[in-house]
């Protein structure tokens, strides 16, 4: 059973999201489809970067309001048994310009890929625009590690790039000697991988200290 809860979003909020119509985080329904084309949409926010559907606005952004608002939870409801594994999102209801509209707020997936079953086969879809389209593994790959803090510049960071990184998502602030005594790695191989960090805009070395690093990208 789905939780409902109320919200309320500042009216200028609202008339800011509907003026600027559907796009790459926002989609309106005046009601849901079939459980299946909302599974796609839950699918390609939670591949993306989010979104949020607004059921009772209808394309044309006029809100029309929900009118059995029973049946369109339970046609959502229908579509969670498609997606694999479970997007994390929240349903609200909000007051707009005296009509009720259902929120549903689709996090960031942290375990993408996300897919859509279709009897024996299963797709995985992505937000492009205000459109979903589908995407093959290689695209799908593809797209997930261009979002990551990974992937730059057209390939990935190395294994041992990655190890590093990682150690300054607990310390935004790191000597080499410090980092020396969490891996087993010398200097020189050190200094070589903190290089390629920084030609990538992930590390800065410290204007003011000798082999201190910074984060400085937050993801």
């Amino acid at each position: 059973m789905i939780r409902l809860s109320k919200d309320t979003i500042p009216l200028d909020v609202l008339e800011e999201i509907v003026a600027l119509g559907e796009g790459y985080k926002t989609e309106f329904k005046a009601t849901l489809p079939s459980p299946a084309a909302i599974a796609k949409s839950l699918c390609a926010f939670a591949n993306t970067k989010g979104g949020n559907i607004f059921i009772g606005i209808n394309d044309s952004s006029i809100p029309v309001g929900v009118i059995d608002k029973d049946f369109e939870l339970t046609r959502l409801e229908k579509a969670f048994p498609l997606l694999f594994p479970s997007p994390d999102l929240s349903v609200k209801i909000v007051n707009f310009k005296n009509n009720e509209i259902i929120f549903i707020e689709v996090k960031e997936g942290k375990n993408k890929p996300y897919y859509v079953k279709n009897g024996e086969k299963t797709q995985a879809y992505i937000r492009a625009g205000d459109v979903n389209l589908p995407a093959t593994k290689k695209i799908l790959r593809t797209f997930i590690n261009r979002q990551s803090p990974y992937y730059y510049g057209g390939k990935s960071l190395k294994m041992d790039e990655k190890i590093v990184y990682n150690l300054f998502e607990k310390e935004k602030r790191l000597s080499i000697s410090k980092i020396r005594e969490s891996l087993n790695y010398s200097e020189r191989r050190l200094k070589k991988i903190l290089l390629n960090l920084t030609k990538r805009g992930l590390v800065i070395p410290s204007k003011n200290e000798k082999n201190v690093y910074y984060k400085t990208k937050v993801f």
